[in-house]
């Protein structure tokens, strides 16, 4: 993606992605082309999320598959700190942070997702082991932070691997992301139900985009966006 891309290249750029995503070593550098481009891919996203959202909806009020939202006793303040900041940093560097290829950085990939995998695991074991399996969790995350300071600014070589697989590791973390926010919902009593997070899903891989192509913080800032412009309409402000 270069700057001198119109915005109906810039699209089909998207699109082509979507279908077989490509690596892409260095993203754009940052100013007012790329600025346009994350505002392309943000809409775009928006656009994709209301009109699935919309056809579900639809679907749902005859079928009635779609699992109920869980209502939080949160403030508006907690809400606003945990959708603009937390979310879109932690989800970020988990979910999307390793797609430059990295050798430093895909360790602490794994680092994450190992964390993911025991913070799930502490919610089906017995009480008893809850909060050690949850503690086992929270270490590991010191521990990968720490290996990855320590190694991030010479281990930076991209395996062959990765590359060559790129597009699976991209849809497959992408399914992940998705199937993550079904925690926001009820239990699901159809299979069906599981399409609730295909906005998020859709979402997941335009930021695989996003921070491919124009880099991290941008990715950040399209998420913490989309998350603004969800909490707008969920506060009834439009």
């Amino acid at each position: 993606m270069t700057g001198s891309l119109t915005l109906r290249e810039w699209l089909a750029d998207v699109g082509r992605f979507v279908v077989r995503p490509r690596f892409q070593a260095q993203p754009m550098a940052w100013g007012r082309t790329a600025m346009l481009a994350l505002m392309v891919v943000l809409a775009l996203d928006v656009a994709l999320d209301a009109l699935v959202s919309a056809v579900l909806g639809i679907w749902d009020e005859s079928a009635g598959f779609l699992p109920a939202p869980i209502e939080l006793d949160i403030s508006f303040g907690e809400d606003l700190f945990t959708a603009l900041l937390i979310a879109p940093l932690l989800e970020e560097m988990l979910f999307r942070g390793w797609m430059r290829g990295q050798a430093a950085a895909l360790r602490f990939a794994i680092f994450g997702f190992a964390v993911l995998a025991l913070f799930a695991a502490s919610l089906f074991v017995s009480p008893y082991l809850a909060m050690p399996v949850a503690l086992a969790g929270v270490a590991l995350v010191f521990v990968g932070l720490l290996h990855w300071s320590r190694t991030r600014h010479y281990d930076t070589a991209v395996p062959a691997w990765f590359e060559r697989h790129f597009g699976w590791l991209v849809w497959g973390s992408t399914v992940l992301f998705g199937l993550v926010h079904l925690g926001n919902y009820e239990p699901l009593t159809h299979p069906l139900g599981v399409l609730v997070v295909l906005p998020q899903t859709i979402g997941g891989l335009l930021l695989a985009y996003t921070r491919t192509r124009l880099g991290l913080r941008a990715a950040i800032a399209h998420h913490a966006a989309y998350n603004a412009v969800f909490l707008a309409s969920d506060y009834g402000w439009w």
